[in-house]
């Protein structure tokens, strides 16, 4: 994935010339197809090989675009049932779960990670700070992605080997400096087996997807290959996905059991879900309500959505809450909006929304990973052409 500036120029330079070519010819909506045109032509822009879109208004689901590809060979056309891998999109949700813990009083986002872990948990350059759970939320908890992390995919390694290396750490305070960290997110995950004694799974089973009555899992084992994605990606397009979805439900094993040393890889990015049942959860971190009723409290809403528990209103720009960024910039739309993205195989995913329940979820199977900053090219143009006035 381009991360630079001057990469994502060469990725734009190189993705008319070397890109996989879009295998499909026209979009499709389920009913009112108001933004087709510009949906359509955000896919085709971007060379989405598969793609859904649920489009969200006056905090309710409304109509579902798709195009292209859940699977290349063989061909089977995206469906507003496909099931995706979200990719990051998991670290809002696993938000959202911390978030309804803290509402019914079992755990609160001011507290030192150390108190839901056997041994205390400190930066080792700055011993003498507690390390709030709120700071892993919002990236800003002084961890970070270090090659021991990246070595975890495929070696035995623990969280505590990691947390017991320097190299995990940066030399700031919390809540001092940003650093986008899939570890310190899918601590989290490992933090909630280690006080809850129950899997990662399982809790959020029990306290947000089965309350919510939404369909999803962290489990792959659970999903069904039928419906699932793969990846693909599209500079260099690769012969193979790079997401294999049959391959990885086949070679994996179940999460039945809480393993806190070892499932640090869960909550930041192994969520399997539709468009439609990621918008449920959508339009609970609008309003924190479901069915009418308060699901997560107004301060747990306004954690979400803001940096650290001082501040009072998101800052201009695209700003990490404890969950959610906000995005404020002219360029894009004239108003906030609120949502997080997911980049991974290929994959290109995103939801947003504004202050009116306005909004979308959006899935694929491959996309142009070209972004501008932190936002996606992708998600750029869909921002403008579902919710630009």
């Amino acid at each position: 994935m381009p991360i630079t500036a001057r990469k994502n120029k060469l990725y734009a330079a190189a993705l008319p010339i070397l890109g996989r070519r879009c295998g499909w010819r026209h979009a499709r909506a389920d009913a009112d197809a108001q933004y087709l045109p510009g949906i359509e032509h955000a896919w085709k822009a971007h060379h989405v090989v598969g793609g859904c879109v649920q489009v969200l208004r006056g905090g309710q689901p409304a109509e579902t675009y798709t195009a292209g590809y859940a699977v290349l060979h063989p061909a089977r056309p995206v469906g507003a049932d496909t099931v995706f891998r979200t990719a990051s999109i998991a670290k809002a949700v696993c938000a959202l779960l911390v978030m309804r813990l803290q509402t019914q009083g079992k755990l609160n986002v001011a507290e030192d990670i150390s108190a839901f872990w056997h041994r205390p948990i400190r930066n080792p350059h700055d011993p003498d700070t507690p390390i709030p759970l709120g700071s892993l939320l919002s990236h800003t908890s002084g961890l970070l992605d270090s090659q021991l992390y990246f070595h975890s995919f495929n070696d035995n390694i623990t969280a505590d080997t990691l947390l017991g290396d320097s190299g995990s750490y940066l030399p700031y305070a919390p809540y001092a400096h940003f650093r986008y960290s899939n570890f310190g997110a899918g601590l989290i995950g490992t933090l909630l087996e280690a006080r809850f004694q129950t899997s990662f799974e399982e809790l959020i089973q029990q306290e947000l997807f089965r309350p919510l009555q939404v369909d999803a899992t962290f489990d792959i084992c659970k999903a069904d290959s039928r419906r699932m994605a793969n990846g693909y990606r599209v500079l260099p397009p690769g012969r193979t996905p790079a997401f294999d979805a049959r391959k990885r439900i086949q070679s994996a094993a179940p999460l039945a059991a809480p393993d806190p040393q070892r499932h640090f890889l869960l909550a930041s990015g192994s969520l399997y879900i539709t468009v439609g049942e990621m918008a449920k959860l959508c339009c609970v971190m609008m309003d924190g309500k479901h069915n009418g009723e308060a699901f997560i409290d107004a301060k747990s809403l306004q954690n979400m959505r803001t940096l650290d528990p001082a501040e009072t209103s998101p800052r201009p720009g695209m700003v990490h809450g404890m969950g959610l960024f906000s995005l404020m910039d002219a360029g894009v739309l004239p108003y906030r909006v609120y949502g997080h993205q997911g980049f991974a195989y290929g994959a290109v995913n995103g939801f947003f929304f504004d202050e009116r329940g306005n909004g979308f979820v959006s899935f694929n199977s491959g996309a142009s990973e070209r972004r501008v900053g932190r936002l996606s090219c992708l998600n750029r143009d869909l921002l403008q052409a579902v919710m630009l006035p």
